[in-house]
Parts: C-alpha cells; sequence; structure tokens
C-alpha cells in the first residue's frame, strides 16, 4: 500500500513538470513568433536583439525543466516502458524550443531582411506551427492522462506538418523568382528552412506520442 502509494505521487510529479516543460517550450515557440513578426514589421535591430535575450531566456529554463523531468523518469517513476517514451519525448519537446531559439537567433544574427513577397507565407507557416505546439502539448497531457484523444491530437499535428512542407516549397520558389542578390536569397531560405524544422521536430514528437499510446494500450 505504502508503495502504491509512493509510485503514485511520484507519478503526479512527473505530470506536473512534464506540464511545466510544455509550457515553457510552448513560450519559447510563442516568444520566436514575436520575434520575427517583429522583423516582418520592420522593428529596428535594436528591439529584435531584446526579444532574441527573451527567448534564450524562455529556452534556457525550458532546459532546467527538461533536466528535472528526466531525472525523475530516470529514478523510476511510472513502468519502464512508459518511462522510455517519455524520455524520447521530453527530449524532443525541448528540441523544439532549441529550435526556436536557433531560428529567431540566425534572423537577428545574420540581419536577414525578408523580403515583403515572403511575409504572407511566413506569418502563415508561424501560425500553423503555433497550432501545432498546441496540438502537441494537448497529445501530451492527453497521454499523461491515459486518454485516447493524444492519438487524434496527433495526427491535426502531422496533418499541418503536411501545410508547412508546402508553404516552405511556395516561399522558396517565390524567393528564388525575385531579383535579390544570390547571397540573400541563400540566406533567406536557410531562415526558411530553419523556421519549418520546428514542424518537423513537432511531427516527431507526435509520432513518439502515437507509439507510447500503442504501448500503454491493452
Amino acid at each position: 500500500m505504502a508503495a502504491d502509494l509512493f509510485r503514485r505521487r511520484r507519478s503526479d510529479r512527473v505530470g506536473e513538470v512534464l506540464g511545466q516543460h510544455l509550457a515553457l517550450v510552448e513560450e519559447t515557440v510563442q516568444a520566436m513568433a514575436r520575434g520575427i513578426a517583429a522583423q516582418l514589421e520592420g522593428a529596428p535591430w535594436e528591439v529584435l536583439e531584446e526579444l532574441n535575450v527573451d527567448t534564450h531566456r524562455r529556452e534556457s529554463r525550458a532546459d532546467d525543466v527538461r533536466r528535472e523531468a528526466e531525472l525523475l523518469l530516470v529514478k523510476g517513476a511510472l513502468l519502464a516502458s512508459t518511462r522510455r517514451y517519455l524520455l524520447d519525448i521530453v527530449e524532443g519537446v525541448d528540441q523544439l524550443a532549441n529550435s526556436a531559439e536557433h531560428t529567431l537567433d540566425f534572423l537577428v544574427l545574420q540581419r536577414i531582411l525578408v523580403p515583403d513577397i515572403l511575409h504572407p507565407l511566413i506569418r502563415e507557416m508561424i501560425q500553423v506551427t503555433l497550432e501545432q505546439v498546441g496540438d502537441l502539448k494537448g497529445a501530451i497531457v492527453a497521454l499523461l492522462g491515459r486518454d485516447r484523444d493524444a492519438v487524434r491530437r496527433a495526427a491535426e499535428v502531422e496533418r499541418k506538418e503536411s501545410r508547412v512542407d508546402e508553404l516552405l516549397r511556395r516561399g522558396i520558389l517565390r524567393l528564388f523568382s525575385t531579383e535579390l542578390p544570390l547571397a540573400e536569397k541563400i540566406l533567406n531560405r536557410e531562415f526558411l528552412e530553419k523556421l519549418a524544422a520546428l514542424s518537423d521536430r513537432a511531427e516527431d514528437v507526435s509520432d513518439l506520442v502515437v507509439m507510447a499510446v500503442a504501448v500503454e494500450s491493452p
């Protein structure tokens, strides 16, 4: 009885810490989105640098909580099969924050001037990615609650990844139809690819959620 109670408390603590980590990662992606939006609106680089620092800080806090979550899992909270998938999910989710940080970092440090023709596509890419992160968060929360809705939310992540891929292809085609110097085209393409990589990472984690549900299913 005491052992079951202890295990249940540790399981509750894992859920609490994973929830904190998910929230911090989502905040990091939102901070990146604010930075990119500011650049598209013509904000001075000094403002963008401040937004970049804010994104770094949020990513750092997410990293701290990730380590706490991994430590709890390594110490034996939950069943072994579930722990393995959750460790991979925690790592994958944390990579979303890293990717968001690197994307805005690249834009600001390289002083990339995004041509107007790309603005609508980039805004849509950001919106879809934010929705993806919300769906992924919902899928993981559902997984922790043993809710079958986890699979549906994970499927939404995958569907939206296809949309981001389509927007990336269209963006690159538009970019190389412009008269921009080749060096600027290459920098802008790399920025677009970094932004789209967030969506790819979210899809990878959603696949892990589906596999974890399969393992947990009777």
